[in-house]
């Protein structure tokens, strides 16, 4: 009589990730969790509960590389409690480390790094840190494993489309190009698929990014496609979402893309415009290829088409050489009102690029002082504008709960960057819109009765 054996089950090995930095890191993270997914492996939301955690790190400022150290310590003390079995760091902070040696100090807490070129190969190089046979699989490089499935982190309702990647632009405060390298346009039909499979998995808000979203496909032939891409957006696909466009560098936006823009409703009337400066002298120094009246052309063209659009900016305070006269131009500039978003950060000398290497450096404690003036400046201005939208009907999108109730956004507003709109509660979930009268204002935010 043969004996009945009961096989013992093998569990499937668990990661966890933890992603850090901007939200082209954030599709990277989906990306990688997307082929763990493929081979098989389970994932886990803590760290506390994976055999492996991943730390998709950003490297680009000396803030963005303290932090990234401090959740690598944090998870090799979980490890060294029985947490996970090993910690990996990927991403930016590692491709950094490899090209400044002088930055070791903040990957320490690794017990591997893996970079970019390696990211299709993150199943089969974690299973060995475990000990384990993993199937081998073909080397592929970043842009094919740019088109895989991605596993949606956080709400499914608002999504990033990822259109180029790396940067072209000779800024000589970034290291972006380092670290990312030269621009790399995806082919439009990939875009195009990835936009109708984020829609289909519940996506009804698609926010385009890149390092330089207007300079699209000027990496194929000198020339930008940003236009054409969004005008077969608008025309091939159907679905009632929203479009939003993010990280545009002035030099490249021309009329044919605000123009796509307000051929549409589903486009929101927003920009995202990086300046970092308007001192002509600065703008020489950062090597931003656009002068003060440029910029200002730029900026009056945004409005001449799109009149109600909402502009986000960005500003440096403190790059070396900036002098009080650049700093009062600047901050006369943001009080003139000309933006509706704005964020503000004091210059930190990354090593390897050009202004690093530059005299004339102002102290920290001016570098904050300026940051927090500008700040204050433009904290004013968003408050004015916000009290102008009392009484307004808006369409909100709603995100999710608040203490209170619920909160959302309109097409004004950037998710994760950007002000909020406040309700009161009622049946609705993520991804719902709704028509709402604001009833009043905060500095940022806007609350709807």
């Amino acid at each position: 009589m043969k004996k009945n054996v009961k096989k013992q089950s093998v569990r499937a090995p668990v990661v966890a990730l933890v992603s850090l930095g901007c939200a082209k890191n954030t599709v990277d993270s989906e990306l990688i969790l997307g082929r763990f997914a493929e081979s098989g492996w389970l994932i886990a939301e803590e760290p506390a509960d994976a055999d492996i955690c991943l730390v998709n790190t950003c490297g680009f400022i000396q803030d963005a590389r303290e932090e990234a150290a401090g959740v690598l310590r944090e998870l090799r003390g979980l490890k060294e409690g029985g947490g996970p079995r090993a910690v990996v760091a990927v991403g930016c902070l590692v491709k950094r480390v490899a090209d400044s040696p002088e930055l070791e100090e903040f990957l320490t807490a690794a017990d591997a790094r893996v970079s970019f070129p390696d990211y299709s190969r993150l199943p089969e190089i974690c299973a060995g840190l475990l000990g384990e046979e993993a199937e081998t699989s073909a080397p592929e490089s970043y842009n094919e494993f740019l088109i895989r499935p991605r596993l949606r982190m956080g709400s499914p309702h608002t999504a990033y489309l990822k259109i180029s990647e790396g940067c072209s632009n000779p800024c000589t405060f970034c290291s972006i190009p380092k670290i990312r390298g030269k621009q790399v346009s995806r082919p439009m039909d990939d875009i195009l698929t990835e936009a109708r499979a984020l829609i289909e998995a519940g996506a009804v808000e698609l926010n385009l990014i890149a390092q330089d979203t207007t300079a699209y496909g000027k990496d194929w032939d000198g020339q930008l496609h940003l236009a054409t891409l969004l005008r077969r957006l608008r025309d091939e696909i159907k679905d009632d979402v929203w479009f939003r466009l993010m990280y545009v560098c002035p030099q490249h936006l021309t009329r044919d893309v605000l123009e796509a823009m307000a051929s549409d409703p589903r486009f929101c009337p927003y920009i995202d415009i990086p300046l970092q400066h308007i001192s002509d002298h600065m703008l020489s120094a950062m090597g931003r290829q656009i002068t003060r009246f440029q910029t200002l052309e730029k900026l009056d063209l945004i409005r001449e088409v799109i009149p109600d659009c909402a502009i986000r900016t960005a500003f440096i305070t403190g790059h070396p050489g900036e002098t009080e006269g650049d700093f009062k131009e600047l901050l006369e500039f943001v009080r003139e009102g000309r933006f509706t978003h704005a964020g503000v950060f004091a210059y930190s000398a990354e090593p390897g690029t050009r202004s690093a290497k530059m005299d004339d450096s102002v102290p920290e404690a001016i570098k904050e002082e300026r940051r927090t003036l500008l700040m204050d400046a433009q904290r004013d201005v968003s408050a004015a504008r916000c009290a102008a939208r009392i009484g307004k009907t808006i369409e909100v999108m709603i995100d999710g709960l608040s203490e209170d109730g619920l909160i959302g956004r309109s097409q004004y507003e950037a998710p994760e960057v950007d002000g909020v709109v406040f309700l009161p509660e009622f049946d609705a979930v993520p991804g719902d819109r709704f028509d709402v009268e604001v009833s009043s204002a905060l500095d940022y935010d806007l609350i709807a009765g």
